[in-house]
């Protein structure tokens, strides 16, 4: 099979590959288009991290058909259209035991420690064919879309850190690349009476505009402290898509008092906030991480799919020849998610 494997910081080579010999238990997926992720792109220009092991395959955003079935494997044919969660757990450990699989003390992750999707084929292992990691997608899904299946359930995983969304909610989304723009689709879909979201490129902003957000702030001209001032803003959730540390900030100080702060976007590591504590502690201000999905989310976030807009964040395709050039062109300023597609020449 062929692959496009990181060997360092912009070193990515396109690799004759041999695949394992189909496991008792394992799948064989087929993969059909792959987007590039933040961290994709971060390891890409940033170089390698503790996490990674190079070379890699990179590539978490996928979608594949089955194209075999290992010995024992029930619930799936060859053909289906399906979506991977990046994670794989142990569901042995005790973050896996309270149901954040997400977390896993164990985890195994697609395109970090095992062979992603920027390559012909992935690779399912036994085990997370047996906790249901591999999704079947709702017929008809646009494909563009599909890819993005596990963008969507990291938000979703995101929103239940917080509690949810609710018609009483004020929602102020710091960052409208695609995980901005997906946690406004579903603010929207909850029935949040506002949904304002904030950022730096005017492509971006139409997007959000055209996907239903009652506000676009335009980031180089508003801090966000003098927008709410300005227009009565008194978010209830501000959160947080975007790794910079003074939109962080920001975000923290704009929060109304009870209010909820989901700090979603990786950072660089050794990346600092000041706090003030105190105002914590008074307005009772609830601050909450988020990474990845769980099984539940992933699953959940499948058939949440006709009912978005996902496949309309792909602003850019490229054909699987072509993949390099699909990461340098993440950083052009009208890109929002970018695609690798199997089916172009």
């Amino acid at each position: 099979m062929k692959a496009f494997a990181l060997y360092g910081k912009e070193d990515m080579r396109l690799e004759e590959m041999e695949l394992p010999a189909l496991e008792r238990g394992a799948l064989l997926l087929r993969v059909l288009a792959c987007a590039v992720c933040g961290s994709d792109a971060r390891m890409f220009f940033n170089g390698p991290t503790a996490r990674y092991t190079l070379p890699i395959v990179l590539g978490h955003e996928f979608v594949a058909q089955v194209e075999a079935v290992g010995e024992g494997v029930d619930g799936y044919s060859v053909g289906d259209l399906v979506g991977a969660n990046s994670v794989i757990p142990c569901m042995r450990c005790p973050a896996c035991t309270s149901g954040k699989n997400n977390i896993c003390y164990n985890q195994k992750l697609f395109g970090v420690h095992i062979p992603g999707g920027f390559a012909e084929y992935v690779y399912v292992p036994p085990q997370m064919v047996a906790v249901g990691g591999i999704v079947r997608l709702p017929a008809g899904v646009d494909l563009r879309a599909a890819a993005l299946t596990e963008v969507l359930a990291c938000c979703v995983h995101g929103l239940r850190q917080v509690g949810g969304v609710d018609p009483n909610d004020e929602v102020l989304i710091v960052g409208d690349g695609a995980v901005g723009l997906t946690f406004l689709q579903l603010a929207l879909l909850a029935g949040a009476r506002r949904v304002v979201t904030s950022g730096r490129r005017p492509r971006r902003r139409e997007l959000a505009t055209a996907l239903g957000a009652h506000e676009t702030i335009d980031a180089k001209q508003w801090s966000l402290a003098d927008y709410a001032r300005a227009h009565g803003l008194q978010p209830s959730l501000a959160i947080v898509a975007a790794s910079s540390p003074e939109a962080t900030a920001e975000a923290l100080a704009v929060v109304r008092p009870g209010g909820r702060v989901l700090l979603f976007s990786g950072y660089l590591p050794g990346t600092s906030v000041p706090l003030d504590v105190n105002a914590v502690h008074y307005r009772e201000t609830l601050i909450v991480g988020s990474i990845d999905s769980t099984l539940g989310d992933f699953h959940d976030a499948a058939a949440l799919l006709p009912r978005l807009r996902m496949g309309e964040l792909v602003t850019h395709a490229y054909p699987f020849a072509q993949t390099v050039s699909a990461f340098y062109s993440t950083r052009e300023q009208d890109a929002v998610r970018v695609l690798v597609t199997m089916d172009q020449d």
